[in-house]
Formats: structure tokens, sequence, C-alpha cells
């Protein structure tokens, strides 16, 4: 029965006393305050179970005080307010009934209830024979002795009492249970012990400390009688009580009866000052707190033995894959006679293994618990949402049972996690009622990712082993390293005797690696629509993939398939405060980035904008691709991209060049899939040329590896594609000498849609050739290409300039023209250079001359990009590029041409070159009749304005340059004077004006011709 928590037991011989004395207790005093105050109120650990502070001061070797040693005694005594009366008039009668007594004894200092065997519970509510159960078939189960005086109002004495206490097997929600035992009685009593894991109001209110995970033991509702025979019940009231526990191994065997059993042990920290607390309670309700500090403390910490092992072990070996691994931290217990026992441990660091980090794919369905919803410090149920939990924990402790709980994604801002060190919470709990919970760091390094965990200030426990189990899976929170081998743990654990700290180290092993490790991954691309030339809803995605267990990727170069290329024009360029920012606006935006990143089958993705930026890094535009590192509760900011786009300057292909991110807040990413789209409505052109076509990229791991990869590209339906460009030429056909040469310009022009132009030749007709004295001062390739070209070629190389624009770029292209000989060749280069917002373009024209002087010039392969214009100019001078075979003015030039086209549609023509600066000439006059008939020579098409005196102005329009019949109509009279010549007086000089007015300005002239 548990109605009591002792019984006194008497012998039959008080009885006579006990009448005798009746009346006398009728007539107490009345009481005065009821409690304990701080002089009569004592804890401590002594050598000793008969020391006091008044003997430990006189003898201090009766105190133990050995930090983490186990004292022979453990000690727990007061008394309660009495006043005066009784049977003699010297006994003590107590100033109230006692209900419940509470002690809250220093953190660190445990009692073991797995130290010594267990009674059950319902052995020790038995009753055999009269006899004690526990003592007479669990004797190895007593761990102490109760010691009180009681005062029995009916007889007006103080009775001493003494009995055994026993370990009891815990009941569940309980962590220690202890039984006394008194004599013979039947009654008993119930000693219950627990831990303050959590913070109680009323403690703190009266300035005691809670949840610090101190041990506190409490006896509660203390009975006002108990059992004398033959009488029956009588009332009593407890007076003093000092309770003895047997701490140490083998000290109290033989003595007390009691079993070996480290069964105290003190706490780890030393100090001066332990304070231990009071509560004790009436039936009354009244309440009296007080607390006593120990005249010794704790000492001797250096020789508390400190030497914690680590281990990290993995769910799977396998390496790069999402892994459940284990770290253990122990702390050995063991210790041999009366030696100190293990320091705790106050400040955890443990440094996983190089390569096993956060992994991204974790990010599917993750939560992250508030500080409300585990409610560290508190006793309400935790309430984290399933989707934070990270993995498991498991604490063994003194208990009988281990703690076993979970591990969660902490949020102590209550708001979106932005940035590491990142929280996980702890809980762990046992059906005996206690639990721990704890508040971690995970800090991974931000170049490696390596982690660090941490647990800070952690509470004085006493513990063999704590174990945390990562969450495994395919979406587990940590993956392994990509590299085979072994890698080092570390660690740094300080204790709580504020010694120096430990620093065990293991090894964790990655297997099953390939040699070499494969860097094979892949690449995808995509057009949308495929027809030549398409623009307006143009579409391109380009795509690489790794699999899980190949190097990572760092760097990629990717040129575009020829004549895919963008309307930088159509898109407002973002600057570069914004594009490093990834803050552009949409008016920069050409497409999306798609990326996908995390070990194991389902990496998590991440979807950004792409961005067109000005130049970058040397390069005449660039990228920004801002992707926003959002998953789950995490918000890490945007993790921008950036890329050089360049013009490669012979093919015009586009060439696109990145270093990819490796890490993101502490987190590798582990990318797995980038996919980038670009879809812009009015930004892409396809190509006009209908062969096979590719994207070539250069892939770069973070190893140094090296990998080359292409995917295909063809066009379609090139034939649905117009073609009509216009070619135009024209030279200067004013006096030419040989110092200075001939000229020559040529325009071409196309109208936007048409298939882009692949190869123009123009053969020049015999009067212009090639000035050898220029061809002689060539510039070499290796001069060309040392630098951006020019490179170092000499000014005398240079020939002419050359003018374009394109609907790709949005100002003109300009640039020199060179003469470059490469050697093997048997004829210079022209090299037209072109420059314009920051792309360099060159155009290499082939040059032939055959035996006949005829000069052939031909730019093939020109790249595939639309042309609204070009126009080249090889102007007269001292090196000019060519010369001429006697006059142009007035000789028909005739220069055979052919264009072709991307897709290799033909055009040939015989294109005329227009003489520039050629004046009207009159070749042959003459009468007849009322008219005049005048013969001359037009350089190009044009009006002529034929005036005189006596005539009236004509104006006939000529539609090409050469010779020209003009019928000028006379009067009689002025016909008359001039068909009579013969005769001296007769002779008269008649002025007439010839003026040309071209029909594009470029040879507009005048002649006055003498009429006698």
């Amino acid at each position: 029965m548990r109605s009591g928590w002792m019984a006194v037991p008497l012998r039959s011989g008080w009885m006579g006393v006990i009448v005798a004395g009746f009346a006398l207790t009728a007539a107490q005093a009345a009481q005065a305050s009821f409690g304990v105050e701080e002089k009569n109120w004592e804890a401590g650990t002594c050598n000793t179970e008969t020391c006091t502070y008044a003997s430990v001061e006189k003898n201090p070797g009766e105190a133990f005080t050995q930090s983490a040693g186990h004292p022979p005694y453990g000690i727990t005594s007061f008394e309660v307010n009495s006043k005066g009366g009784g049977l003699l008039g010297e006994e003590r009668e107590p100033e109230g009934a006692v209900k419940r007594i509470r002690v809250d004894v220093p953190p660190g200092l445990a009692a073991d209830p797995n130290a010594t065997p267990q009674c059950p519970v319902e052995e020790f509510e038995k009753e055999s024979a009269g006899e004690n159960n526990c003592e007479s078939h669990y004797a190895g189960s007593r761990v102490g002795t109760n010691k009180a005086t009681v005062y029995i109002p009916l007889a007006g004495i103080d009775v001493a009492a003494e009995g055994p206490v026993f370990n009891l097997e815990q009941p569940s929600g309980v962590a220690q249970e202890f039984g006394i035992y008194f004599g013979t009685t039947k009654e008993r009593a119930l000693l219950i012990g627990h831990v303050s894991w959590h913070h109680e109001k009323v403690l703190e209110e009266r300035g005691v400390p809670s949840g610090d995970y101190h041990e506190w033991f409490e006896i509660n509702n203390l009975p006002e009688e108990g059992e004398i025979e033959p009488i029956g019940k009588v009332k009593l009231l407890l007076l003093e009580s000092k309770l003895i526990f047997f701490g140490a191994d083998g000290t109290s065997t033989g003595v007390h009866g009691a079993s070996p059993g480290d069964y105290l042990t003190l706490p780890t920290t030393c100090s001066n000052v332990e304070t231990n607390y009071l509560e004790v309670e009436s039936w009354e309700g009244q309440i009296s707190r007080t607390s006593t500090n120990p005249p010794f403390g704790v000492e001797k910490c250096e020789k508390d033995p400190f030497e914690p092992k680590l281990g990290v072990s993995p769910e799977t070996a396998a390496s790069d894959t999402p892994d459940g691994a284990t770290t253990t931290v122990e702390e050995p217990q063991e210790v041999k006679g009366s030696e100190p026992g293990t320091a705790d441990i106050d400040d955890a660091h443990v440094l996983l293994p190089e390569g096993l980090t956060l992994n991204p794919s974790a990010a599917h369905g993750l939560e992250a618990c508030s500080p409300a919803q585990i409610a560290i410090g508190g006793e309400a149920p935790v309430s984290c949402p399933a989707g934070s939990q990270v993995g498991e924990v498991t604490i063994e402790s003194d208990l009988p049972e281990p703690l076993a709980g979970k591990v969660y994604l902490g949020d102590p801002s209550g708001a979106p996690i932005t940035k590491p060190p990142y929280t996980i919470y702890v809980d762990a709990g046992s059906s005996h009622g206690v639990a721990v919970r704890l508040e971690g760091l995970v800090s991974p390094d931000p170049e490696t990712g390596r982690l660090e965990v941490a647990f800070p200030n952690d509470p004085q426990l006493t513990f063999s082993r704590f174990i945390v189990k990562a969450k495994g899976g395919e979406d587990a929170p940590l993956a392994n390293p990509l590299v085979c081998g072994s890698a080092l743990v570390q660690s740094l654990f300080t204790p709580y005797t504020g010694l120096g700290p430990a620093a065990p180290t293991n090894t964790f092993v990655t297997e099953g690696c390939p040699s070499p490790l494969p860097f094979t991954p892949s690449q995808s691309t995509s057009e949308q629509p495929t027809t030549a030339g398409a623009h307006g809803t143009t579409s391109y995605t380009f795509d690489l993939a790794r699999a899980d267990g190949q190097q990572y990727l760092s760097q990629v170069r990717t040129v575009l398939p020829a004549g895919l290329l963008g309307a930088i024009p159509d898109v407002t360029l973002c600057g570069e405060a914004q594009a490093n920012a990834g803050t552009c606006s949409a008016a920069s935006q050409i497409g999306t980035a798609t990326v996908s990143a995390g070990a194991g089958p389902s990496p998590y993705t991440f979807t950004g904008p792409v961005f067109m930026t000005g130049p970058y890094h040397g390069a005449p535009f660039g990228l920004s691709v801002a992707v926003p590192a959002v998953a789950g509760p995490f918000d890490l900011g945007t993790v921008v991209t950036r890329a050089t786009i360049d013009i490669e300057q012979y093919s015009g292909r586009v060439i696109a060049t990145s270093t990819l991110p490796r890490i993101a807040g502490g987190v590798p990413l582990r990318l797995r899939n980038i996919d980038v789209t670009v879809n812009r409505p009015n930004f892409l052109y396809n190509p006009t040329s209908c062969g096979v076509l590719a994207t070539e990229s250069t892939l770069t791991s973070t190893f140094g590896a090296v990998q080359s990869m292409s995917s295909p590209f063809q066009a379609g339906a090139c034939d649905a594609l117009a073609f009509k460009p216009s070619y135009s030429a024209s030279t200067n056909g004013a006096k030419l000498t040989r110092p200075q040469g001939a000229s020559i310009e040529v325009k071409l022009t196309q109208p936007a849609g048409e298939a882009n132009i692949r190869e123009v030749q123009m053969q020049l007709p015999k009067q212009l050739v090639a000035r050898l004295s220029t061809l002689q001062k060539a510039c070499t390739v290796a001069e060309f290409e040392k630098g951006a070209p020019p490179g170092v070629c000499k000014s005398t190389a240079k020939v002419g300039e050359v003018i374009a624009t394109t609907p790709v770029l949005p100002g003109q292209l300009k640039g020199p023209a060179y003469f470059v000989s490469h050697g093997a060749e048997a004829f210079p280069d022209l090299d037209l250079i072109l420059d314009g917002d920051g792309v360099q373009a060159v155009l290499v024209g082939h040059t032939h001359i055959a035996h006949s002087s005829i000069t052939t010039s031909t730019f093939e392969n020109l790249p595939d990009v639309p042309v609204s214009g070009v126009t080249v100019k090889l102007p007269i001078g001292e090196d000019s590029a060519l010369a001429s075979n006697g006059s142009l003015c007035g000789a028909n030039l005739i220069a055979p041409t052919t264009i072709i086209a991307q897709n290799g549609t033909k055009i040939q023509q015989d294109t005329k070159i227009a003489v520039t600066n050629c004046k009207v000439k009159s070749i042959s006059h003459k009468l007849r009749g009322s008219h005049l008939i005048l013969t001359l020579w037009v350089p190009e098409a044009g009006r002529v304005i034929i005036g005189g005196h006596g005539l009236r102005t004509l104006n006939v329009r000529v539609g090409e340059a050469g010779r020209v019949k003009i019928e000028v109509p006379v009067s009689t009279a002025l016909g008359a004077v001039l068909s009579d010549r013969h005769g001296p007086e007769h002779r008269l000089r008649i002025g007439l004006r010839i003026g040309f007015k071209p029909s594009e300005g470029l040879n507009a002239s005048a002649v006055s011709l003498a009429l006698r």
C-alpha cells in the first residue's frame, strides 16, 4: 500500500508512556510559523555518514569533494521549526504537519538507478510474514538509509525512526523511484527522483534555477498518522529527516548489505559554491523554501578523465549518393574502484569528412521547425512539422532505456532561412518522463561545403553514447563525397572541468569509384521552329546533364551553330551593377534557365531568368543568369552566373563561356542538369543554310578534366528563302597618275528576310589591275594574327576600308582593308576588318591574278549573318590596291560577278562599274538643216542640259554612260550664220554650253563648245 511514506516502529512498552502523557498533550501552545530555517538545512557528499557542516569544519577530511567522483555518502538533512512541550516539557513539537518535501540538488550531481539491482514496486508494497520483501529477496537493491525523528502528539514525545531505502523499478513517467521501509510496520514511503529538463515557473519565481537538467527528489502526501499496535492509528508529525544515500562502489558493502555500484557522481564543474534547495509544504498549505551552501565545493577537476570517442559511419558507402550517415560520440563511463568518472561535455564540435556535405535534393518537401514548435525549455509537446525532420537521435544514459527522438531543421527567426549557420533541433525523450531538447548549429565551409556540427553549452548530463543518424533515402540531407577513399573526421570537445579540450578523430570511407573518375556529361539542343531564316517566334534550348558519380561541372564554352544569332538592337542591355546582382529588368530578358542540383534520383529544380548584358570580361556582350536559390524553407538569395558572349571573328558564330557556380550558402550544388532556353520574341535568327550544323561545347570539370560535346542541328525549307541582293561598283575616273593608282568602291545591299550571302566573286575588267608594288607590301599572317586584327601590320599594307550594317547589331561596323600574305598562297588575301559594338569580324578575300592580268577577288565562306548593306572602298593613293590600264572615263568597265546564298541560290551578273569624276565630252557636231547634231560622251545615266545664245535650253535624259547623239533645234537666222562660213567677213563665234547632271550625283560636269 502507498498510504504513507513512513511508519514509526514503537515497541509495546511505550504504551504506558503514551497513555500517561495523553492529558498533557491535550493543551498545547499555539503554533508558530511553519517551515525550515536555513541553519537547519544541510546537504552534501561525505566520507562518513555522520558528517555535518560542523564536523566538516573541524575535520575537512569528512567531506567528499572529488569532481566526477563517487562519494561514499550523499546526505540531506533538515529540521522543521518547532516549539517546546511534550510529556517532559523538553520535547520539540513541529510547527505544522509536513505534507510534501522537495530537494533540488546542483546540476551534474547525478544518481544512477542502473548502478544497483532494482526491486519491483509490487514486491516493495507486499508484506510477507511481517518482512520487507525488497530486503529479504532483493537485498542488493538497497541504496541508503532514512533516519527521521517524529513527534507523537498523543504521547507528547519525540521518537527516532530509521529504515532502509531501496532502488525500485521505475514506472512510466518517473526517472527514479525509491522505496523507504520502516521496521515491521505496514507503512512505506515512495521517493520520486526526476530531472529538471524544462523551465519551471514556480521554481524560477523563487530564484531556483530550472531547465538546467539538475536532479530533484520529492516525497508527496506524507501521512499525518501511523499505525501503532495494539492501539492502532496515532497522529505523527515529522520533526527531523536525514536521508543517506550510499554513493560509491564497495563503500557500503558489508556494512549495510548494499551491492557495489557507483550510485552517486559529483558534478564535473569545479566550484566553491554548490547550492541545494529545499521546499516543504504543510497539510494546511503553508510552504517554506530555503537553500544551503555546503562549506565545501567540488575540486580536483584535473583528475577527471576526458577521452570521448568519435565515429561517423555511412548508411551507404557509395560515392556521390544521398547518405543517412550516423555520427556517434561516446563518453566511456567505466571506472575502476574509487577513480573519478568521465568529465561531462560542455561544448561539442564535430567536423564531418571532406566531401560529406549538405544535399540540395533534401529540399523536396522540406519544412522548418520554429522555436515555439520545438519548445526548448518548455514542457509542451514538440509540434515540429513532419517535413522538418532530418534525422533521428539516441542518447544512452543512466536511465533504464535510451532517450530516443528526432532531429529537426530549425528556423530560429521564424522567417525563410537566408544563410548559414543552419539550426538543427534535437528532441529526445523516454517513457520515464525525461526529455532532452537541444539547439545545434550546422556551419558549412563557404568554399568547400565541409560541415561543422556544433552543440554549444550542453547540459551537464552524463551519457555513454550520443548517436545522431541523418535521414536516409533519396532525399537525405547529406550526400557522400565524390572521391572514394578515407576522409578524416575531426572534432573538438570541451569538458565542464574547464580544462583542455579533447580532439578525437576517425575516418570515413567512401567506396565504389571507377578509376579514373568519369567525366562524360551529355549535351542536347532543340530549336523551334527549324525553318531556315525563321525569326519572330524562334526559340533555342541548350541542355547539359551529368550523372551521379561523374566529376562536377566547372566551366562551359559553347559555340552555337553558324547563323543562329540574336538581334541585339531588340534588347535593352543590362548594366553591370544590375547584372552582377541579378536585378536586370524584363526588357533585358532573353530566356530562362532551369537548373537541377543534388545527389540521388531526385535533384531539386531551380528556375530563373536569363538577361542580356553589355560588355563583360572583354567580350562585347554577356549574360546574367539569375536563379533564386529558394527551396523549401530556404531563401539563400539569387545565385548569379555570368557568361561572356563573343563572336568568332571569321565564322560569325556566337560563343558563350561561363564558369558555373559550385556552391551556394555553403551547400555544394552537385549540378545535374543545366537547361537554358532563349525564347524572347523577335530575337533569334535561324541559320539560312540547310547544311548539317552543330552546337559544339568544351566542358571542364572541377578536377580539370576536359570533354568535347557536339549536338547536330539542321534547318529546313531553305528553298523558300528569297535571294535578291543588289550589287554595284564604281571607280574614280579623274585624271589618273601612276603614283596614285586607281580606285574601286563596291556596294552590296539586301532586304530583310532573305537568305544570307555565303560567297561573292568579282572579276575586274582589264582596265583595273592589281598593283604589284602594293601586293609586295602585304602584311604576313604572323603579323596579322599577333593581337587583335590587324595585329602589328604596317600601314603600307592597308589598302582601304569597309563599312557594314546588320540587323543583329545596333550600329555600323567599320574597319580597314589589308593585304595579308599567307605564304603558301600565290597572292595575298584582301582581309576586311569590321569593328563595331565591341564585335570584330574578318572577311577574307582570296586574290587571283591570271596570266592576262585579269584580277579576281573571291570572298567565300562568308558568315551566315544577315547584312543590310556593305561598302568596300579601295581608294587611290601611294599604296592603292589597284592600278589603271589607260583612261577609265569613256571605257566600258564590266565586272562579271557571282553571288551565292547560304541556301545555294546563285546569282550571276555583269556588274557595270560606274566611273566617277568623269566630265561630259563633245566628240563632234554638225548642222543638218534646222538641227545641230551633237555627239557627246556622258559618264553615266543622267540628264544633258544644252543652252546658248539664240538657243532654247534643251534637257535630254540619258540612260547609261557612253556616246549619245542629241539634235539641237536652231533658228533660221542662226542656221544661216552657221552654214555660210567661207568668207572671212562671215566668221562668227557662237558659244554653246553643255552641262551634265548624273542621276546619282557622281559625275556632274559641264563643257563649253565654240561654234564657228
